[in-house]
């Protein structure tokens, strides 16, 4: 089936996809995409498999697997940061 060019995904559109997303496209367990973002770990095999289901080259998939890795990273930073604020403000009301 030939996919309207605006419906076709890019490695950028991976990196916002939900896992959910990801695994209704791709017949994999929504688990494994979550895992991608502390892990890089992936067997040649299930990068096939994604990369067929997506429509994408399996350095497409890798690409956008990346920056979904380092969305979670920055994500992780910034949370633990605002609580590191949180935590900081309530000392400073306690205090006051």
């Amino acid at each position: 089936m030939k996919l309207p060019l605006e419906l076709l995904l890019t490695p950028d559109d991976i990196r916002y996809l939900k896992p959910a997303q990801l695994a209704r496209l791709t017949r994999i367990d929504a688990r494994y995409f979550s895992a991608w973002s502390t892990s890089r770990s992936i067997s040649e095999k299930s990068l096939e498999l994604i990369a067929q289901a997506l429509g994408l080259t399996k350095s497409e998939v890798l690409q956008g697997f990346d920056l979904r890795r380092e969305d979670a990273a920055l994500a992780q930073a910034a949370q633990v940061k605002a609580s590191k604020l949180i935590s900081y403000l309530n000392g400073q009301r306690e205090s006051a």
